[in-house]
């Protein structure tokens, strides 16, 4: 397992012990130096009095053979010099070497009176020497030797403080590295413990050591935790509810920022805009909902901060309309923080309004048109007292026809209520739609010949699940339709096609055709192809609509194909009765 700050901390402890050695070591060996170098300048003053006092006794003293057997014994080099700078003699070098000494330093503080002191590099020999010159009765004494002498102790010195070092730092980093392992391990279980708060890990507890600071940050972090997790629950519990909410509502729920900017969105405005959900969140409101109609309403209610209600769309080109409440979102400082939006899918509802509106629009205008004409024909019987019987029967066959077309109408408004109610709930059992097809072709075989129309009913024994009195209604409508909207001498034929357990049922007609772009409008309520003609022809105008229905309460389908001046053919689906299916696998 990684430890940096445990490494961190025991090599600055390592670092500080290091300069600390270090520093001491160096003014130690500074000291130490310049100590050896003084003890050396006071033995050569001494070996320089020593010298000087045997000289003094000495009658042969300028003896260079005397002066080297001299510096042998005190193991120096000795140099005898006149007052005027000259070699007398010397122990170590021939006289010739050394010729004039007055420019050395030591020299000339010698030849002031006082004890001469140097230290240089002597170019005969290329070596650091330690000079010492004192003045006597017949001249001057120098002793020198070479600074190895010191060098040597100097070594020995820092091999001991090198060494000392060592020691003193392995022992450091020891007592460092178990330190601050006491300092780090209750660190590293509290950062573990913080990373399990990162991924919901709350409730989580650290050991706690001891009691000093860090021990107080282990209870203390201990505290947190439990604080977090309480909270947390709260939360998390609070957050459910809303989603729950949320979720359930139909509404659409989006909530934005003042940047407009998407924060909040539930699934159906995402079920809405065929959306991700989660995608939506942070958009920009324009890019999720393409209706600036809509970002003006919301840049108002943020700026009135009231709530507002209106109608859009979701783009355009779309023909969904959406009723909007906007409610501005308020922060603790009572400012606006966003508002949000609510959507609700009214395309329906005012498609219903709509075809409501038309509804009684045609009903009003079907009913009107009919008793305009009887109102007319009877003021005029009652004006005209002298018509003639023959007008007056004309007269009131005309307002017995209209009269009869108003009930049909009705009652097909009647029916077709019933039927979209639900009140006329269909039972089911077992039919047999050849039969029923059969019935209705006799029911209007009156009708057929007056316009020399032939019928084929090539459907077999079918056996169907259906309603019988819904499905004979659906027969003669279509029957019906066939006769009245056909050419004379013209032609109808019933087949039908099984696939799987449906049977499909087509009712196929030589009349007028319809167009292609108004075949998808024919199962509407009062929608004729030709007004003039289905009036002329006795036609409500919900005759389809009404099978529409009844299919679908079936759970069928119903659609229609026609080409126009080249006959309609209507076919719808019906299930087919298990007996019906068993007869078939035979």
């Amino acid at each position: 397992m990684r430890r940096p700050l445990l490494l961190k901390l025991t090599g600055l402890v390592l670092v500080v012990t290091l300069l600390s050695m270090g520093v001491t070591t160096f003014f130690v060996t500074l000291y130490a130096s310049n100590t050896i170098i003084e003890n050396l300048y006071i033995d050569l003053i001494s070996d320089a009095k020593l010298v000087s006092y045997w000289l003094e006794s000495c009658d042969d003293w300028q003896s260079a053979e005397i002066i080297s057997r001299l510096g042998d014994k005190i193991k120096r080099t000795i140099t005898l010099i006149d007052y005027n700078g000259k070699v007398i003699a010397d122990s170590y070098f021939p006289k010739y070497y050394l010729d004039d000494l007055a420019d050395c330093p030591e020299v000339q503080q010698a030849l002031g009176g006082e004890i001469g002191k140097a230290r240089r590099i002597c170019e005969i020999i290329d070596e650091e020497m330690i000079y010492v010159a004192l003045p006597f009765e017949s001249g001057i004494v120098r002793v020198s030797t070479t600074a190895n002498e010191i060098m040597y102790s100097l070594s020995s010195l820092s091999k001991a403080a090198l060494i000392l070092t060592g020691l003193v730092s392995l022992v450091s980093l020891g007592v460092a590295y178990l330190v601050n392992r006491n300092i780090t391990e209750p660190l590293e279980e509290i950062l573990e413990a913080t990373k399990s708060l990162q991924v919901g890990e709350f409730g989580r507890k650290v050991l706690v050591r001891s009691t000093d600071e860090i021990g107080q940050l282990g209870r203390a972090f201990n505290e947190l935790s439990l604080t977090l997790e309480k909270m947390f629950n709260t939360i998390h519990d609070r957050e459910n509810k809303l989603n729950a909410v949320l979720t359930s509502m139909d509404d659409g729920v989006l909530a934005v920022d003042t940047n407009l900017k998407v924060i909040l969105v539930n699934r159906s405005v995402a079920e809405m805009l065929n959306e991700d959900q989660d995608s939506l969140i942070g958009k920009e409101l324009i890019e999720v909902i393409q209706s600036y109609q809509l970002i003006e309403i919301v840049s108002d209610a943020m700026t009135s901060m009231k709530s507002t209600v209106s109608e859009i769309k979701l783009y355009p080109s779309s023909s969904r309309i959406m009723a909007v409440s906007i409610s501005p979102l308020e922060g603790e400082s009572n400012s606006t923080i966003g508002v949000v939006i609510v959507l609700r899918d009214i395309t329906e509802l005012r498609r219903l309004e709509n075809m409501r509106k038309e509804f009684v629009a045609n009903v009003s205008h079907e009913l009107r048109t009919p008793l305009t004409s009887i109102k007319g024909f009877v003021e005029t019987i009652l004006n005209d007292k002298s018509m003639e019987p023959r007008l007056v029967e004309r007269f009131l066959t005309i307002v017995n026809e209209e009269t009869d077309r108003m009930i049909a109408l009705i009652n097909d408004l009647l029916d077709l209520s019933r039927i979209e109610s639900g009140k006329a709930k269909p039972i089911f059992e077992v039919v047999n739609i050849k039969k029923i097809f059969a019935d209705t072709i006799i029911m209007f075989r009156s009708k057929m010949e007056q316009k020399d129309i032939t019928i084929e009913n090539r459907l077999e024994d079918l056996l169907v699940m259906g309603d019988p009195k819904l499905l004979r209604q659906v027969t003669t409508n279509l029957i019906d339709n066939a006769i009245k909207y056909n050419k004379e001498s013209g032609h109808i034929w019933i087949d039908s096609v099984i696939r799987k357990d449906i049977a499909e049922i087509s009712v196929t007609d030589t009349g007028f055709g319809i167009p292609a772009d108004r075949l998808d409008r024919i199962f509407e309520r009062f929608y004729r192809v030709d007004k003039g003609r289905s009036r002329q022809m006795g036609g409500t105008g919900l005759g389809l609509s009404i099978i529409k229905h009844i299919i679908d309460r079936h759970n069928g389908e119903i659609r229609a194909e026609s080409e126009l001046g080249d006959g309609t053919t209507i076919t719808f689906t019906l299930k087919m009765a298990k007996q019906n299916l068993g007869q078939l696998k035979r």
